[in-house]
């Protein structure tokens, strides 16, 4: 951390105090619809609301760094994400919690790309690789740190909701109070447009699988809290699941991307699919057996579903050339964050059909489902790159949600000269 850039461990304090925040709120919300009593389709619609905001939030925030600064936008997302966590607990009402979650998207999606862009310009070619490994970490720490937190009162109360406002708000303090430059803004030395059909006609599976991914994480996240209510898990018992499927993902992370770069990926990719598949059945009967059995089994099919979108990335990455990156990426990302808009509602109808046991068995379908297309793929036997030649793995997960920043982290892209950030005129050191 010492060889970091001076700004970066303040950055990290401020993610670190967000995401908690963010992990609890997303739990919490989970398990109160279920003592609320709240229909299992107002779950996924809540969730779903959640990304639309966030996709939305996405474009018009993006516009006001620009024009304002980072810290200002940075200050305002946080404002508005401890006004709707305590807006949350004071009405309890679906209808309500749907506005919340909208603006909880468009603010989350503000301070992400705030951090992100900030990391991102701070880091240079040279540290790019080991910026964003800690990155990483501490994001899927600080999350599954913040589900932990469910444990600490009793989440039918308002407390739980005062401290997710309250992490939210004290992610604004290390900003506050150093005065430090905006960020820089990186450039690549050259960018290649390639459209959506391109991309797919090269990359079929990388681009499915972000789909995929996108639907499967959101559903994941939105509605196991609300399963696990629904099949009689305690609160304590929720919370340790939750975060414990999400730590498996940071070893995850490294072991498939390791044994990735030495298969040809769609195979791996397939084989993570039919572990999905099989293990969303599985969990279904660990679940009538024992609370442990039932994290064991779920801890498998988290480690391939954390995973995907990292290795569908990878897969992309090895049939473009350096300059089309940039462009790439940002459509894999729309891929993606489409699925997470799809996903939870349709996790939700499930559900409704099918009884809580309707999460997994959509995980499981579209894992299934993303099985098949690639076996199709596979049987069509079209060109395949060898070990050889393709790129090293790097990770590169959106847990929950990232924006098209996070992708100027990664070190496949070619080089970045920096400049100043708007223009010359540092609104972010006048605003500190």
């Amino acid at each position: 951390m010492r060889s970091l850039p001076a700004t970066l461990p303040i950055l990290f304090l401020c993610e670190i105090s967000f995401l908690l925040g963010h992990g609890l709120i997303m739990t919490l919300l989970g398990v109160r619809m279920s003592l609320e009593s709240f229909p299992s389709q107002m779950a996924g619609l809540l969730m779903s609301c959640f990304s639309l905001g966030f996709v939305a939030g996405s474009y018009w925030l993006e516009k006001r760094i620009r024009s304002v600064g980072h810290i200002r936008v940075f200050a305002a997302c946080a404002a508005l994400l401890a006004a709707t966590a305590i807006l949350h607990g004071l009405w309890v009402n679906p209808w309500a919690w749907l506005v919340w979650r909208l603006f909880g998207g468009a603010a989350t999606a503000g301070l992400l790309m705030v951090m992100e862009s900030w990391v991102s310009g701070e880091s240079t070619n040279e540290n790019r690789g080991r910026v964003l490994g800690w990155y990483l970490v501490i994001s899927t720490l600080s999350l599954a740190g913040g589900q932990w937190m469910l444990n600490a009162a009793d989440p039918g109360t308002f407390v739980l909701f005062s401290v997710a406002g309250i992490l939210f708000a004290l992610s604004l303090v290390p900003l506050s109070i150093h005065r430090i430059h905006g960020p820089l803004r990186g450039q690549h030395s050259a960018a290649a447009k390639i459209s959506l059909a391109q991309l797919f006609k090269r990359a079929p599976v990388g681009l499915t699988g972000a789909f995929v991914a996108g639907m499967m994480v959101q559903a994941f996240f939105a509605m196991t809290p609300y399963y696990g209510q629904e099949i009689g898990l305690s609160t304590g018992q929720t919370a340790q699941f939750m975060s414990i499927t999400t730590l498996v993902a940071l070893v995850a992370q490294w072991t498939l991307g390791r044994i990735s770069d030495r298969f040809d990926r769609r195979k791996v990719i397939l084989c993570m699919a039919i572990v999905m598949t099989i293990s969303g059945v599985l969990i279904t009967f660990a679940a009538r057996s024992s609370f442990w059995l039932l994290v064991f089994v779920a801890s498998f099919h988290t480690a391939m579903l954390h995973t995907l979108y990292s290795l569908s990335l990878a897969h992309t990455h090895d049939w473009l050339e350096p300059e089309e990156t940039i462009q790439a990426n940002g459509k894999i990302l729309m891929c993606y964050g489409v699925g997470s808009v799809i996903g939870p509602f349709s996790a939700s109808l499930l559900m409704d059909i099918a009884g809580p046991d309707g999460l997994w068995y959509f995980l499981g379908s579209a894992a299934l489902l993303l099985a098949l297309f690639i076996l199709y793929r596979l049987w069509r036997r079209e060109p395949i790159k060898t070990p050889q030649e393709q790129e090293p793995y790097t990770p590169l997960v959106p847990l929950v949600e990232s924006t098209h920043y996070i992708n100027e982290l990664d070190p496949r892209h070619g080089p970045i000269q920096y400049e100043l950030d708007l223009d010359g005129h540092d609104w972010d050191a006048e605003a500190a």
